[in-house]
């Protein structure tokens, strides 16, 4: 058995676990998201990708198959403080959402992988009993382009 199909059948059945269908049309919505991981893409921008492939898919199921795999844990939310709902791929590996550099120029993100709260987090739970379970930090700035071109 070929690698992606192995892929195929293990999100057949997470689909299946969460009650929903495997459809061609959740396929080719999760293969934008797969096809370009360093982006953060909105409902918009994931039809503009299909449309390119020539694939007619209504906005608004484009829409529902992104909240659904958000409930499924395969992609997660992000705010960008652009005004759109955003999305990237939920990766099981770490430990919490991945931190944000983002240029107020040209609107590029980047992520920061590491935890740098970790500390701040075992802090707060010693001072205040507090115990963080996620956390959100977005850097507003210049991207090395940008700042050249000053």
């Amino acid at each position: 058995m070929m690698k992606d199909e192995l892929g195929v059948l293990k999100m057949k059945e997470k689909f299946r676990q969460f009650g929903y269908k495997y459809t061609a049309q959740r396929q080719v919505v999760l293969d934008v998201l797969l096809e370009h991981p360093e982006l953060h893409l909105s409902s918009e921008e994931v039809c503009g990708y299909l449309r390119q492939k020539k694939i007619s898919i209504g906005q608004s199921t484009v829409y529902r198959t992104l909240t659904m795999l958000e409930k499924m844990k395969i992609i997660r939310r992000v705010n960008l403080e652009d005004g759109l709902a955003r999305y990237e791929l939920f990766d099981h590996e770490e430990d919490h959402a991945h931190h944000h550099l983002i240029c107020t120029k040209c609107g590029l993100v980047s992520d920061i992988k590491s935890d740098l709260l970790k500390d701040l987090e075992q802090q707060i739970l010693q001072e205040y009993h507090f115990e963080v379970t996620d956390h959100c930090l977005r850097f507003l700035g210049l991207c090395e382009n940008c700042r050249n071109q000053k």
